[in-house]
């Protein structure tokens, strides 16, 4: 490209930042002005830095990953510029203009100094390619050359991931963290405070800043006040701007390890594996601060890389950029970065024998960015940082080998990566002797080994999880499997065309194509039949009640505190910018002290069966102004401590609709109802509370009751609405419940368990009992247990009130899965207290006497009907 045409591209942009800025484009559709203010906000200043000579490896095509991270790095910095002068951060919507302006005088000059006579010349394109990856072009000047194959497949990469994340766009349902952050986005352009303290709640003062938000969401913010765009909008339709650019990232690193044939094979590996598939949420999340993150401080590491393979002042500041643009992201990723870059180190000194210079080099490096970040991280952890939050801070995703001796789950190795985590070991040892002269290849190697010596790390863990608890279990991000398949792959084509070694060649890429079909199966349904994805995911998202809160964005005052259940409250600041009482399970910021007592809250005063002074207490205490009633759920949402059902909210709504003077309707369609408190009439019920209709008095005479666990309520009486059933049938059970002494808070869950013994009397080894089972149940196509899980009571009479002069009788449903087998069942019971994310210990997984083992209440009987004829 010309220097002619480079100086008209950023005139143009330029101009059409200008233009957006006085709303003479509001004519474009919204995506389209969305595009263009991530455009003109983000990458064309970081192409301002790319022009300055900080090109990745593999030349111009690969450079907008890298724009990108200097762009989030540069408009991270303005937005702190605007904290230091107590401005309000949203004037960077249009201030930002003449700023970027004159950062490209400074380019333009620099460059003119420099004697390159403009951004187009040969001195510009300078690419730094690792000596171990392709060979050396004969000019340092030269631009990389590409097979068109390869570029070609690159660019339709990250055009068909572009193109599905704009047809679906990012996940917004209450099981989602996007609600989260839209609300906290949408609370920062009604402030201009760019780390509100108040997104969700109106009283939550200091326990409201949130180490999970850094300066990723307030430049989200400023794309869409610059775009005229909800930010809902902007939220969902961001990952179609973003995933090409996470595409060419991963490229990058693949460039380092094969070549222009590997940066196409990682670009499309990212995409249909990251997170295990695209049927999978994740690449669709690219808006999110943490996948923001991942990918660069992927770029970070190629930059530090290529720095070590050929030394380069360029290529540091690049590795400088990136990093920050990484820890503007999310602050997180200074654990990430002090962890890959020393299990680099370690192994560069292995391989190198010494204290080589390329061992001093990225010591140098590593330390510049730690001293370059650390106003920042220091400013960020004084400002935020305190996990109290008794949800974030209860041990969950753990597996005890023994008691004392935690690792976090080996689960999360199959949730994350499915049955392709096996690469990174059975490639271990054919990337040492192959790879380990190329620090990119060493890479793939260090990084999945530094993540397994912490995450199984029995010391480690038991340092680390009291402070950063469940991001334990994200830590398995950081292994890249794009790369390595990047490795890998072309690896395997190459050896087969080689006689001794196309067997085993052959081979091994069998074992690879099945290790990766489930992710390539579920990706390939999801780009041919989108429908289908969008329908799984409908019915948890907010639209089956998107009219009730258009109304309340509408016919409720700015600054209201809106009362609902957990899920329906979720949705409230995401769509109205409106306060709530409660978020639900994991999603308040871990300085939330009271974030659990929150979620209790709303389900005493929501309780059709509480004191009227125990809700007056509590919609005083929050200042609540109105009371949202949600029935449209398709069914219950699987929530960890309560959640609403169909009779809970028949009986509530009875409950507020005999009082109108306190409870004035003001939005009712039936199965969304909207009162407006009045407090003065409120103080005037005077009426007892109504008697619990599962819950009766205790005898003696009906025995203690049965637990598995001493400190948890014993079961007394347990039925099935019928002992005789066939697969597909939906049955009915109650059990009943007392406490034995006052409970705590928590998630408490019901699990209901259906065995029967193997085909042919079969009796496994009992250290070997489960594995075995599970092999005759795939190789017969049928299963032998099932197991249904419930909140007690759905939660709407929390096990912490209980009484021990209480029975209470809980009522579940039980659906009978197709897939299991013929025959009689036994039915065992048990509760326990469950985190978000359950514990396990390591006998579970072998043992059939497992977690959910309970006491046996029972039988169930299954048998298929008779297919009919014809008739």
């Amino acid at each position: 490209m010309s220097a002619r045409s480079r100086l008209l591209l950023v005139g143009a942009g330029l101009a059409a930042h200008a233009l957006l800025a006085f709303g003479a484009l509001a004519f474009l559709p919204v995506q389209a002005r969305i595009a263009l203010a991530f455009l003109v906000l983000v990458m064309l200043p970081g192409f301002a830095f790319v022009s300055l000579g900080a090109r990745p490896p593999g030349g111009a095509m690969l450079a907008p990953g890298w724009a990108l991270g200097f762009g989030v790095a540069w408009l991270g910095a303005l937005v702190l510029a605007t904290r230091a002068l107590g401005m309000p951060f949203t004037i960077l919507a249009t201030a930002s203009l003449p700023l970027h302006a004159l950062l490209w005088g400074i380019v333009w000059w620099q460059l003119r100094q420099k004697g390159r006579g403009g951004l187009g010349d040969h001195a510009t394109k300078r690419v730094f390619i690792a000596r171990s990856v392709v060979p050396e072009p004969s000019s340092t000047d030269a631009p990389a050359t590409w097979p068109r194959a390869a570029w070609v497949a690159m660019l339709l990469a990250a055009a068909v991931g572009s193109w599905n994340a704009g047809r679906l766009g990012a996940p917004l349902g209450v099981h989602t963290d996007s609600p989260d952050h839209i609300g906290t986005i949408r609370r920062m352009l009604a402030s201009g405070d760019a780390f509100p303290r108040d997104a969700f709640f109106r009283d939550a003062g200091r326990e409201g800043a949130d180490p999970r938000k850094g300066l990723w969401h307030p430049e989200v913010a400023l794309i869409a006040k610059l775009a005229a765009a909800d930010p809902l909008v902007t939220w969902s339709f961001l990952p179609a701007c973003l995933v090409p650019l996470f595409v060419l990232i991963a490229a990058g690193m693949g460039f380092m390890v094969r070549g222009p044939t590997g940066a196409a094979v990682a670009g499309w590996a990212w995409l249909l594996t990251y997170g295990g598939s695209l049927q999978e949420q994740y690449v669709r999340e690219a808006v999110f601060a943490t996948k923001l993150g991942d990918l660069l401080a992927l770029a970070t590491a190629v930059a530090v890389i290529a720095d070590l393979s050929r030394p380069a002042r360029a290529l540091r500041l690049a590795a400088l950029g990136l990093g920050l643009g990484t820890l503007a992201a999310h602050v997180y990723y200074a654990l990430h970065f002090a962890m890959v870059f020393t299990a680099l180190g370690v192994g560069l000194l292995i391989a190198d024998r010494r204290w080589s210079p390329r061992v001093a080099r990225l010591a140098g490096t590593s330390i510049l960015l730690g001293l370059a970040a650390l106003p920042y991280l220091a400013w960020r952890v004084s400002q935020s940082y305190g996990p109290v939050n008794a949800i974030h801070t209860e041990t969950q995703g753990i597996l005890w080998l023994a008691d004392g001796v935690p690792v976090v789950s080996i689960g999360v190795l199959w949730d994350w990566f499915g049955n392709a985590w096996l690469l990174f070991p059975l490639a271990a040892l054919w990337l040492w002797r192959a790879g380990r002269a190329n620090p990119a290849v060493l890479y793939l190697l260090t990084t999945p080994l530094a993540v397994a010596l912490v995450i199984f790390d029995p010391p480690v863990v038991r340092l680390l999880e009291p402070r950063i608890g469940y991001l334990l279990m994200r830590m398995v991000w950081m292994a890249p499997l794009a790369a390595l398949l990047a490795w890998v792959l072309p690896g395997l084509v190459e050896a087969l065309r080689r006689g001794p070694a196309r067997v085993p060649a052959a081979l091994a890429l069998l074992g690879v194509a099945w290790l990766l079909k489930p992710a390539l199966v579920d990706s390939a349904l999801v780009l041919a039949h989108p429908a289908a994805q969008a329908a799984t995911e409908r019915p948890w998202g907010t639209g089956p009640w998107v009219d009730a809160l258009d109304w309340m964005k509408q016919g409720l005052p700015a600054g209201s505190v809106v009362l609902s259940d957990p899920a329906t409250s979720y949705s409230v600041p995401m769509h109205t910018g409106l306060y709530v009482v409660t978020l639900s399970d994991q999603h308040s910021s871990p300085n939330d002290a009271h974030a659990l007592e929150r979620i209790l809250d709303a389900r005493d005063a929501l309780d059709p069966w509480a004191s009227w002074d125990r809700v007056r207490e509590l919609l005083r205490r929050h200042g609540v102004d109105a009371i949202a009633l949600n029935n449209r759920f398709p069914s219950p949402p699987p929530l960890d401590y309560w959640t609403p059902r169909p009779s809970w909210f028949a009986a509530s709504r009875a409950r507020f609709d005999r009082w109108p003077a306190a409870f004035e309707r003001v939005f009712d369609t039936g199965d969304f109802v909207v009162y407006r408190v009045h407090r003065e009439a409120l103080d005037m019920i005077d009426e007892p509370a109504p008697v619990r209709p599962f819950v009766a008095p205790w005898t003696p005479a009906e025995g203690p009751g049965r637990s598995v666990d001493a400190h948890l309520p014993a079961i007394l009486r347990f039925g099935l609405s019928q002992d005789r059933a066939s697969q597909g049938d939906t049955l009915t059970g109650i059990a009943d419940w007392r406490a034995t002494r006052r409970m705590t808070a928590g998630s408490y869950i019901v699990a209901v368990r259906f065995d029967r013994a193997l085909p042919d009397s079969a009796r496994p080894p009992r250290l070997f009992a489960k594995p075995a089972r599970k092999l005759i149940e795939r190789a017969n196509g049928e299963r032998y247990r099932f197991r249904e899980d419930h909140l007690p009571v759905g939660g709407a009479y929390g096990v912490d009130l209980w009484r021990p002069d209480q029975v209470v009788r809980d009522s579940f449903t039980v659906v009978v899965p197709r897939d299991v087998a013929d025959g009689t069942y036994r039915v065992q019971i048990r509760m326990l207290v469950q985190p978000h994310y359950a514990n396990y210990r390591l006998s579970d997984y072998f043992l059939d006497e497992d977690y959910y083992t309970g006491l046996e209440v029972g039988s169930l009987t299954l048998q298929r009907r008779a297919s009919g004829g014809a008739n």
